[in-house]
C-alpha cells in the first residue's frame, strides 16, 4: 500500500490535491471542480505538483492515475510517448 502524506512538495509550492471518488470522478480541491485526466496532464505540464488521493481509503493513487493519463494520451495521439520510454518503464518496473 503506497500511502504518502498529503503535504507540500520540496519545491515549496503547494501541492494540488485531486480526490478520486469510487465512481472514478476526479475532484480538484483547489479549483473546487471536477477534472478530467487530460486536465490533470495539463496541470503537470504547467509545472504543478499534483497528488491524487482516493477519497474513501485516503490511499495515494497518483502513480495509477499517471499511468491512466499516459494510456489516454496514447489512445488520442498514437506515438505521443516514444516506444523507448514505454519499454524503459516496463523494464525498470517499480525502480
Amino acid at each position: 500500500m503506497n500511502t504518502e502524506s498529503v503535504s507540500e512538495p520540496a519545491s515549496g509550492a503547494p501541492r494540488r490535491i485531486i480526490k478520486r471518488y469510487s465512481n472514478r470522478k476526479l475532484y480538484d480541491t483547489q479549483g473546487s471542480t471536477y477534472v478530467t485526466l487530460l486536465q490533470i496532464a495539463q496541470m503537470i505540464r504547467d509545472g504543478e505538483e499534483v497528488q491524487i488521493i482516493d477519497n474513501a481509503s485516503k490511499e495515494d493513487k497518483t502513480d495509477v492515475t499517471l499511468a491512466l493519463i499516459i494510456s489516454e494520451e496514447l489512445r488520442t495521439k498514437p506515438r505521443a510517448v516514444p516506444l523507448s520510454t514505454l519499454k524503459a518503464l516496463i523494464r525498470h518496473g517499480g525502480e
